[in-house]
């Protein structure tokens, strides 16, 4: 599956661009992750950490539109509201967003797969489950955001992820989704634009 990933977003990346001025970056930043979902013992947000890698192919000239593909590691998860009980779950987020740009605001959205690569579950402290069979490898979703360019490369936004498909397989569980706001900072190294 991850040689798959790596195939499909170097093949993605191969062909916008050979059609389009492309710009790389990097982007970091702050999680408030939750579960949302019927019977959630973990209903209570947390704060978790982003940080990946982005590029950015502009399709028109102007630069009013893009395809921007990103590569992220993203943790989410959820608490109870006694902080007792915890669900940390880490994934590689791939999503890919159309970029408009409107003057130095710009916004953001579109699909997004997730690959879960790790994760735990913890009670009072103690991890009592790291195996987390239970949670699917892939979920899809989507991401939606706007934010500001600043000079010199230099962004900051907001932006809202959730997942479309539950966590989990078993009929009997509670359907578990992720639930993420993220506030983010990026730079985009100058390249060829």
């Amino acid at each position: 599956m991850k040689k798959t990933l790596l195939l499909f977003v170097f093949m993605l990346a191969t062909v916008f661009a050979a059609n389009a001025q492309a710009q790389l970056g990097v982007r970091v930043g702050a999680n408030y992750a939750g579960l949302t979902g019927d019977e959630t013992s973990a209903s209570d947000r947390m704060f978790r950490f982003h940080a990946g890698l982005i590029s950015r192919f502009y399709l028109t000239t102007d630069e009013f539109f893009a395809i921007q593909p990103e590569l992220l590691f993203s943790q989410k998860g959820g608490e109870s509201e006694d902080d007792d009980f915890k669900i940390k779950l880490s994934y590689i987020d791939v999503p890919v967003l159309a970029h408009i740009n409107a003057g130095p605001i710009f916004f953001e959205a579109g699909p997004q797969v997730s690959f879960r690569v790790g994760g735990d579950i913890e009670v009072n402290g103690t991890n009592i489950d790291d195996d987390l069979d239970q949670f699917k490898r892939t979920s899809l979703g989507y991401a939606a955001g706007v934010g500001f360019a600043a000079p010199m490369g230099l962004t900051v936004g907001v932006r809202y992820n959730g997942d479309i498909s539950q966590l989990n397989d078993d009929d009997n569980a509670p359907e578990y989704r992720n639930s993420v706001f993220m506030l983010t900072l990026g730079y985009m190294f100058s390249g060829s634009r």
